[in-house]
């Protein structure tokens, strides 16, 4: 008896660390495609970013044609 409940523990213990390793593998694997996709649209809204900075700055200095912006009505 004590031999079966010795080898169910050991098997227990063995079934617990092989799920801990597959779900940090599988964690890790989606992580990375995260971390690409994030990259890869880091690259495409880093053009898009600047030339608005650009352009805002642009029109700093300029007064609106039709009003106040939103943003001062709002407050």
């Amino acid at each position: 008896m004590r031999e079966i409940f010795i080898g169910v523990s050991i098997l227990g213990v063995f079934g617990v660390l092989s799920w801990m390793a597959f779900t940090l593998i599988t964690v890790d694997k989606r992580t990375e495609v995260m971390s690409v996709k994030i990259e890869q649209n880091n690259e495409m809204l880093k053009p898009l970013w600047e030339d608005f900075i650009r352009r805002s700055a642009a029109y700093d200095n300029k007064t609106i044609k039709h009003g106040e912006a939103s943003v001062k009505i709002w407050k």
